[in-house]
This record gives structure tokens, sequence and C-alpha cells, in this order.
């Protein structure tokens, strides 16, 4: 027999514990969620439900798959939603002063979950700031090279694995939290496995000579600067299907398969199975064709011994076969 019940303070306990983890200022808190969609349902689900008598919200869309479950609720509610494109978001300082004077927050990436562009919206934040209207934004992956000063009306939600991702919060954010506590942590398993989180290195030069190393086969997702983390090497194989070569490059490096997808990875339907996976949210669209290529391989496998050598003969390998 067990009773049906979780300890209440135990989620209260677990926040305490990764705000020393992090080395947290003393006015900024921590919160655990089971996974970044969690963090965005608690976050700005929350923060509606708490300060009901404003009824008008801001998104910066396209870069991020997160928000869009969000979005249908407040659709419907008939809220004020204000939804802006990343590309056309060159003016915060336009874009902010026409928000409607009941925005509770704004959404907002600081970073591209696939190809990790980053996206330069300090000055945003600190507008919003200024207004007094809550900064939500995610890090994918951008939070485990820069460590950002909190504001006080800024939430920074960071993804941690597909099942856990934690809000860093501002001394202002004090929304109640909505299900969280009632749900089961295990404190100790969950500060374990923050701190084996994997950290891939960030090397700019490796990263971009590898890429231009394989320029007569494969092309950069990126054709001209841009600002991204140098933690993967991106590359597009247009004459084979990326899955296959993958699957090869595993057996290639004698990758434990429960290893699978960690370090190297592709956008190709054949893993991902559906086109909604990356086109219901990313802007501009990637084309089919481009998915079906890209190849995303972690900045560690760079420096492992003929890396290099044994993803070029596993194309060519590939590339034989798709000839028949």
């Amino acid at each position: 027999m067990k009773l049906a019940l979780v300890p209440l303070e135990e989620w209260e306990r677990l926040n305490e514990q990764l705000k020393i983890h992090f080395d947290l200022a003393a006015d900024n808190s921590v919160r655990i969620y089971k996974g970044m969609a969690h963090a965005v349902f608690e976050v700005g689900q929350g923060t509606a439900q708490f300060m009901s008598h404003k009824r008008s919200f801001g998104v910066v869309r396209g870069q991020t798959p997160y928000f869009e479950s969000l979005l249908p609720y407040f659709y419907k509610e008939v809220y004020g939603v204000q939804p802006i494109n990343h590309q056309a978001l060159t003016d915060p300082e336009a874009w902010v002063s026409g928000l409607k004077k009941d925005t509770i927050f704004v959404l907002h990436a600081e970073d591209h979950p696939v190809t990790g562009e980053i996206y330069n919206y300090d000055r945003l934040d600190e507008l919003l700031n200024e207004k007094k209207i809550f900064s939500f934004r995610i890090s994918h992956f951008r939070h485990n090279y820069e460590k950002k000063e909190l504001r006080p009306y800024s939430v920074r939600m960071c993804y941690l694995n597909n099942d856990l991702a934690v809000a860093f919060c501002g001394e202002r954010y004090k929304t109640p939290s909505l299900i969280a506590p009632q749900m089961s942590w295990h404190p100790s398993q969950i500060l374990e496995t923050v701190r084996k989180i994997h950290v891939s290195p960030q090397d700019q030069a490796l990263v971009e000579n590898f890429e231009k190393s394989f320029a007569e086969i494969a092309a950069p997702w990126f054709a001209s600067p841009t600002a991204r983390l140098y933690d993967r090497v991106l590359l597009r194989f247009h004459d084979v299907n990326a899955e296959a070569l993958l699957q090869r490059l595993f057996d290639h490096l004698q990758v434990d398969p429960s290893k699978y997808y960690e370090t190297l990875d592709t956008t190709n339907l054949c893993r991902w199975l559906h086109f909604k996976t990356f086109t219901s949210w990313w802007e501009p669209k990637p084309s089919t064709e481009d998915l079906a290529s890209l190849l995303v391989i972690d900045s560690g496998w760079l420096v492992t011994k003929d890396f290099a050598k044994i993803l070029k003969t596993t194309y060519e390998e590939i590339k034989a076969e798709q000839s028949w």
C-alpha cells in the first residue's frame, strides 16, 4: 500500500538547493519544471491568472516551438496577443513603446534550439523592465556559456534536457506556482542529473575550420556571418539522406545505441517523422531539402581522432549506395 500523495514542500526545498548550485544572487530565485513546455506554461499561464486584470501580452515568434501551445488559450479568451516575427523586430524601442498599456509580459528567445543562432535582445529586456513589463525569455543553450544578471522583471527559462528546465527569476517575479508542487520530484536524483548535464565546448575557430574543410561535399547552414553558439557544427549534405548518414556514422563510431542523438543529430524527417516538429514555428521556414540534409555535430567530436576522416568515408559509402 502507498499513500497517493506527494510532499508539497519537496519542490520548494529542491528550488532552494538549486539556487545554491547555480550560485544565484540573494534577491533572485529559481524554479524547476518538467521540461521547457512545462516551464513556459507555469510562468506564462500562471502570471496571466495571477494578474488577471491585465489582458495583453507580446510574443516574438519564429525562434522556438515552446510558445506555440500557450497561445491558443489566450486567443480563445480574447487576450490582446501582440505577436511580432523576430525578423521584423529591428527597433525594440518602437515596438515596446507601441505595446498596450495592460501588457503583462513579453515572450522571446535568446537562441535557436537547432542552429544555436543568437538573438541579441538585451535592449528589449531592458526596455521591458523600465516599463515594468515582465520579460519572459527562453535560453535553449546560451545559458551554458553566458550567465546574465537578472533584471527585476526578467525570468530566464533554461533548457537542461528534454525532461527538465529551470526558471531563473528576477526579484519582482512573485507569481504563485500552478501544479509543480503537486508533482513528485526526487530531489537527490534531480540534483545529480543537473550536475551531470552535458555542456559542449565552444570553439569558434575549430567549428568554422571544420565546416570549411567539408566545403566540397557539404554546405554550412549559415551562408553569411551570423551571431551563433560555436558548440555545434551544422552541415547540409544535399546529395545524401542525413538520417542514413547518421545511422551509419553511429556504427562506424561504435556509439552506444542508448546514446544515439545526444551529440550527433539531424533534422531529417526519417528521424522526427513529422513536419510540424520544425515548420509550425521556425521562421523563415526551412525547406524540406534543408531539413533532410542537415547534420548537427557536437563540437566535442572535433577533437576525436580521425572523426573528420570517418565522416567523409561514411558520406562516400552512403552516396555510392544511393547512386544505384
